[in-house]
């Protein structure tokens, strides 16, 4: 646009345009301001410094993006932030996404542990139990064990006791089997005198009948039961502890005749 006048700004100063002078207002290429170019004078842009009639180089792509960066800090800062937190939360999240693949893989075996400890202790608690009834079983025979050690110890020393009365009893039958030893002898004795004086004393009625008397003196036992007389308490099936002692001419008088064994 070409204009005429005066007193127009011109390359950072004044300049007193002349009558009929021309001049036009220019957009520089470079800074994209308007400046007064007076015909006649250079194309320079009074802000930039550069020519007008130059035209700037097209920038590149690369260019425009920096040049808008540094236009637009703010909404550049904020997008670079989001990316930023986009991939910062696609790791966290991928981590995440492992992490738990990873615990379930975990969460699995523990779940496989804790069935095969529970099929164990299953197993174990079934062991424990029957041991338990065993135990409750050795300790009623125990018990019943114990019983019948009270049971023996009684007898032991019932047994004792009836030891000590047999013994008493067998010192007193072979003190009595002494004594029959003793009075068999006699016995013999007797006889053998009594046989002397009626052989000698044949004449003499008054001998034999006193050797009869004496032979008829002698001591014998009877049993409880039986129909003989015996020189011993204990002849055969005797009871020592229920014989008893008579004169012999006493048991014939009653009936009782001479026992073959010990007679």
């Amino acid at each position: 646009m070409v204009l005429s006048g005066t007193g127009r700004q011109n390359t950072g100063g004044f300049h007193t345009m002349k009558e009929n002078e021309k001049y036009e207002v220019i957009k520089c290429p470079h800074c994209q301001k308007d400046v007064t170019h007076i015909e006649g004078t250079d194309y320079i842009c009074s802000y930039c410094g550069k020519s007008l009639n130059d035209q700037p180089e097209k920038e590149s792509r690369w260019q425009k993006v920096k040049q808008y960066v540094l236009k637009n800090k703010v909404l550049v800062s904020i997008a670079a932030c989001l990316v930023i937190c986009v991939l910062v939360m696609s790791g966290i999240v991928s981590s995440a996404v492992n992490e738990k693949a990873h615990l379930e893989e975990q969460l699995q075996d523990q779940t496989a542990q804790y069935e095969d400890l529970q099929s164990r202790n299953d197993t174990l608690s079934a062991k424990y139990n029957k041991l338990q009834s065993n135990y409750t079983d050795l300790e009623t025979e125990i018990t019943n064990y114990q019983d019948q050690q009270t049971t023996i110890d009684k007898l032991n020393t019932q047994l004792a006791e009836l030891q000590e009365k047999y013994d008493t009893l067998s010192t007193e039958n072979e003190s009595l089997k002494s004594r029959v030893s003793t009075l068999q002898a006699k016995s013999v004795n007797t006889s053998s005198s009594s046989g002397s004086g009626k052989s000698s004393s044949m004449n003499s009625g008054t001998s034999s009948s006193d050797a009869g008397n004496a032979s008829g003196g002698e001591m014998v036992w009877l049993s409880a039961t039986g129909s003989k007389y015996h020189s011993i308490p204990d002849c055969g099936n005797m009871n020592p502890n229920k014989a008893r002692q008579v004169s012999r001419s006493s048991a014939e008088a009653q009936g009782y005749d001479a026992c073959s064994k010990c007679w």
